[in-house]
């Protein structure tokens, strides 16, 4: 069975728990580099599904069925 992927909240709650751990100083070297390097992932994961998302929103669809950009005035 292939693991789910864990949703955008899961993500930026285990961000924070890592950055905490980050800032409280009490792990050693080896480990700080292990959750840097999973935090830098999670960042990159999460803003690719930002990114996907707000390009989604921009897009409104017509009366017609046709996708337009959407443009604040």
């Amino acid at each position: 069975m292939a693991k789910q992927e864990a949703k955008f909240e899961e993500k930026l709650k285990e961000l924070e728990s890592i950055i905490a751990d980050l800032e409280n100083g009490e792990i050693d070297l080896d480990q700080s580099i292990e959750k840097y390097t999973r935090a830098m992932k999670l960042v990159k994961e999460c803003d690719e599904k930002l990114k996907s998302v707000e390009e989604q929103v921009s897009k409104l669809v017509t009366e017609e069925g046709e996708i337009q950009d959407f443009e604040m005035e």
